[in-house]
């Protein structure tokens, strides 16, 4: 029997209504902890999200792509100028952590995670989830 205090962390987990809103469904489901992800465009227009039911609103995982959308294009725009390759960026504060990676073109993966996620895990699944999505968005 899970305790209350652990309710956040596995739970139903709605799906998108594409194959991208499915998969980031799949990652969600693997992480426990995961929040809520979207895949979102160039203009930080939502494509699909997914979310743990109770966990975060539809509307913060968009709001959380589209904060985060320009900051990460100027970022992978400065890191590939210098050789350094695609960034991936994780924040961690005292009631969560974020994960944003720019996918292709300017298509970018987020995902919200509660701050005891199991970050390792979530690193691993969310590298899974942006490679086939990478290669569903060539």
């Amino acid at each position: 029997m899970r305790r209350a205090s652990e309710s956040w962390s596995r739970g139903p987990v709605e799906r998108g209504i594409s194959e991208f809103g499915q998969l980031l469904g799949e990652m969600i489901a693997q992480i426990p902890g995961a929040r809520g992800a979207v895949l979102s465009d160039g203009s930080d227009d939502t494509i699909d999200t997914a979310l743990r039911i109770g966990a975060i609103s539809a509307i913060d995982v968009c709001i959380a792509g589209a904060q985060v959308g320009q900051a990460i294009t100027r970022l992978n725009n400065t890191s590939v100028l210098f050789g350094l390759g695609r960034p991936q960026v994780v924040l961690e504060t005292e009631t969560g952590i974020l994960i944003s990676q720019l996918l292709v073109r300017e298509y970018l993966l987020t995902m919200v995670l509660h701050r005891n996620a199991n970050v390792a895990r979530a690193m691993r699944e969310f590298e899974q989830a942006a490679d086939t999505l990478r290669r569903l968005l060539e």
